[in-house]
This record gives C-alpha cells, sequence and structure tokens, in this order.
C-alpha cells in the first residue's frame, strides 16, 4: 500500500477538486492524506511591523478584520470536505497545515510516494504566472513524484508513457508501474517522437521486456515533430491517459524535457500528468 498526498488550498476548496483527486486515488489501495494548506507567507509580512508601517490605521484594521474572516472560511471548508468525503466514501486523513506553501508540502513529500497538486493551485497574495509559481516548485523540489491534474474531471483508463530511452523518461515509468500497476495492465501505451529522423524506439526490446512483469496492453504511438507539441498534441486526444515525464527543472542530461517545455505542456494541460525528478543522476 502506497500513501499519496493531496494539496487543497484552506480558503480556496470546491467539491470538484476532491472529485479528481478521488478518480486517482480509487485506481489501486492506497493510504490518502489531504494536506488543508493555509499559506501564512503572504499575511505575515502585511501583519509584520515593517509591513505596518505602510499601512494607515483603517487599512490595518481592515487587514485584521480579512484574517478573521478567513480563518471562519477555513473552518466552514475544513468541515465541507469531511461531508464531501464522507458522500464520495473517500477515506482519507485531513491534515491541517499553515505555514510557508512550498517549504510545508515539501516536506510533508519526503515521507510519501506520491503528491497530487492541481494545475491551477497557488498560495500568492498577487498576480502568478502559468503554470503557477507553486506549481513549478513542486515539481522541481518535491521529494516523491508529482501529479498535476487539470481543472476537469476525466475518467481514468491507462497511461501514456512518454519515452525517448533516457534514464530519465524510464525512470518515470518505473515509478508509475510501482504506483499503479494495474492501470499497466488495463492500458499502456508507448509515445515516442522521432528524433533526427529515427523511427526505431530506443531499447524497445528491454522496454517490452520489463512491461510485460505488469501484464501490460501495450500498443505504441510513434510521433514527429517538435517533441513538446507533438506530445501536447497527441495527450490532448487522450483525456483518459496519465501522461508521464521524466526529471523537471533538472540537468539537460537528464531531463526529458527542459522546463519551459514542460511549462506549456502543463500550461494547455486536458489530462493528469505524472512527473518526476531523479536527483541522484542529475
Amino acid at each position: 500500500m502506497k500513501k499519496i498526498l493531496a494539496v487543497i488550498d484552506a480558503v480556496n476548496y470546491t467539491a470538484q477538486q476532491l472529485d479528481a483527486i478521488a478518480a486517482v486515488t480509487s485506481l489501486h489501495e492506497h493510504t490518502l492524506t489531504v494536506l488543508m494548506l493555509e499559506d501564512t507567507k503572504s499575511a505575515n509580512q502585511l501583519l509584520s511591523a515593517a509591513g505596518m508601517e505602510g499601512l494607515a490605521g483603517v487599512y490595518y484594521q481592515k487587514l485584521r478584520e480579512s484574517e478573521h474572516e478567513k480563518k471562519e472560511l477555513i473552518e466552514d471548508n475544513y468541515s465541507a470536505i469531511k461531508k464531501d468525503c464522507k458522500e464520495k466514501q473517500l477515506t482519507c486523513t485531513i491534515k491541517n497545515i499553515r505555514g510557508i506553501a512550498e517549504d510545508e508540502v515539501i516536506s510533508e513529500s519526503r515521507f510519501a510516494d506520491l503528491l497530487i497538486i492541481g494545475k491551477a493551485l497557488s498560495f500568492p497574495y498577487l498576480y502568478d504566472t502559468n503554470p503557477t509559481g507553486f506549481v513549478k516548485n513542486m515539481l522541481t523540489h518535491a521529494q516523491c513524484p508529482v501529479m498535476v491534474l487539470s481543472e476537469e474531471n476525466h475518467l481514468i483508463d491507462g497511461v501514456a508513457f512518454c519515452y525517448n530511452g533516457t534514464y530519465s523518461s524510464m525512470y518515470a515509468i518505473k515509478a508509475f508501474a510501482a504506483l499503479f500497476p494495474d492501470l499497466i495492465n488495463r492500458h499502456c501505451e508507448i509515445v515516442y517522437v522521432c528524433e533526427k529522423g529515427e523511427k526505431t524506439i530506443p531499447y524497445k526490446e528491454h522496454l517490452q521486456e520489463y512491461l510485460k512483469a505488469y501484464n501490460a496492453h501495450l500498443t505504441y504511438k510513434i510521433l514527429t515533430g517538435k517533441p513538446d507539441s507533438a506530445i501536447q498534441a497527441y495527450l490532448d486526444t487522450k483525456t483518459d491517459l496519465i501522461g508521464t515525464f521524466g526529471a523537471y527543472g533538472r540537468s539537460r542530461v537528464s531531463r526529458f524535457f527542459n522546463s519551459s517545455s514542460a511549462d506549456n505542456i502543463i500550461r494547455n494541460l486536458k489530462g493528469p500528468v505524472f512527473i518526476t525528478h531523479p536527483s541522484g543522476h542529475s
């Protein structure tokens, strides 16, 4: 049995977020911990002595009132999550966490097998990027594989292993297989983009032999063109499959794509993706 973490913004909770998490955790027997996270970095900065200097008394009072309203909202959301979990028969532990969002989740990920986050998840006080700074930080620094979910909830029926023969792409396959062996048995595609006109899948026999141990129902899809654009277009038509990628944000030697290419895929994400970063080989 594996341990899965799922992050929910304590202030901005919707039942649809739980539906997407439940769709993933129902694929195999796992223990689920929902991190109901309240980011305190922005509020602490504004309520500090340095932050108060720039605020007139009336604005500081409104900020205090806003913090009180936020606390009440978080309490309501906690009750809503408990109720929704019971209605969906979703067994999980709900963990309330206050602190700097990135730091708290990275620490929790050290003791987990998978981290689930939504692609729009963010904890900024002001404007953020797309993908959000929080998501990019998790993809780079989380200490377990990360699954990024789109806003839409899709029925998951298999996996698309994005593979190019590199260590990082194979590392992602092995990490996914350890978590979701039943999904490989259900439907498993090897997605390969021709590099320099080479249509032969690298180490194909080795890959087949490895996945045979999981009784994989294998199919192959060979694409042409720029890797990130080609894979993006293909995954857009396969929202029932989880796409896998290796080594976000690591060295050019080990990573499957560079960070900007992966960001493009996540920005336009329609289905779930699974991303690893084997630091020992970066």
